[in-house]
């Protein structure tokens, strides 16, 4: 959603109660990068002031999606966030991504003795191992009854 692109309703078209564009509104043309597959969606109705539609770039598809059912994948799945009974913005799960980095703070010490690891520095498999095994070690165990639930909602 860090863009700078609005959407507004044509003159006598249909908006919302807001004056925003109605949701599930899709622009896939004119504004679109000519190189890459990207869209933008408007998949909740505004409350108050202009509503921003989010901008989606596909980097790979696997499943072969067309871009009508890719859009209005994306559109139902935003209508399936646990934490609101309307729809929102973007797709809950990168809401929920958002929310697990964010939480993740409170289960890793940065400074827990894994030391100082280069990015460029050359390792070799079995010092690559013991690295992961000392980063995953730094890790503070998440309590048994909530390591198979979605506790970050």
């Amino acid at each position: 959603k860090r863009h700078h692109i609005r959407f507004f309703p044509a003159p006598g078209g249909g908006s919302d109660k807001s004056g925003n564009v109605p949701a599930g509104l899709v622009v896939d043309r004119e504004i679109t990068s000519p190189v890459e597959y990207d869209f933008y969606l408007q998949s909740h109705g505004g409350l108050l002031g202009t509503s921003r539609s989010a901008h989606y770039n596909v980097l790979v598809d696997e499943n072969n999606f067309m871009p009508d059912d890719l859009q209005r994948i994306s559109f139902s799945l935003c209508h399936v966030y646990a934490r609101s009974t309307r729809s929102v913005s973007i797709v809950p799960p990168v809401y929920y991504a958002d929310t697990v980095c964010e939480r993740a703070k409170h289960h890793y010490d940065p400074d827990g003795g894994f030391g100082n690891v280069s990015d460029s520095a050359s390792v070799s498999t079995t010092a690559g191992a013991d690295q992961a095994e000392t980063y995953r070690r730094s890790f503070q165990q998440v309590h048994g009854n909530t390591g198979q639930n979605m506790y970050f909602q």
